[in-house]
């Protein structure tokens, strides 16, 4: 029996840089699912930025918002889940993620996610662990390798994104999923 038989969700998980919001909104569009961007949702539901969020509460508040936000999700079905890049840190968000859902690990070099990020500016005030790095290619870095042994072990597959389209990466990913959950409804 193919244990993700009943699994509905596309969960995407990586660094933040990655394209997992671009990826998510066009495999859900593609795939007519939900999508649901979990930052954005927190933005949302308490009424401020991440940025905020982080500058008057701290990120030990932020990543209780994220909890919340998350364990919300655990009901949710037929979505594409897009996370923040620190949702791996609390196992517990993973083990919910993965009850109805398949995790994808965007991974990407260090190059890419610093070329994406440089590239597309108008979320820099959604990545507060990025905002003050006087050196963003270190930064980087240091929060990859820190993160590294989480992503890998959270995701049950793992999307290489280097020189790849948006359309290439979800493409690959509908395929994966749909070979994964063989009874779904596509």
């Amino acid at each position: 029996m193919n244990r993700y038989k009943n699994s509905k969700n596309i969960v995407l998980i990586g660094m933040s840089g990655v394209g997992k919001t671009t990826v998510g909104e066009y495999i859900a569009k593609k795939l007519n699912m939900k999508f649901i961007d979990t930052d954005d949702k927190i933005t949302s539901t308490y009424g401020n930025t991440i940025n905020s969020i982080f500058n008057i509460y701290g990120e030990e508040y932020f990543r209780y918002l994220e909890r919340k936000v998350i364990k919300s999700l655990s009901i949710v079905e037929k979505t594409v889940i897009s996370t923040g890049g620190g949702v791996v840190l609390d196992n517990n968000n993973i083990q919910i993620l993965k009850r109805n859902g398949i995790i994808f690990l965007l991974k990407a070099s260090i190059d890419t996610l610093i070329s994406n990020l440089e590239s597309y500016s108008p979320n820099k005030g959604n990545r507060p662990l990025l905002n003050n790095s006087s050196c963003l290619s270190h930064r980087i870095k240091e929060i990859y390798y820190e993160r590294e042994e989480l992503y890998f072990s959270s995701a049950n597959k793992i999307i290489r994104v280097d020189n790849k389209t948006i359309d290439e990466i979800g493409d690959e990913i509908i395929h994966v999923f749909q070979q994964l959950n063989p009874c779904s409804y596509f």
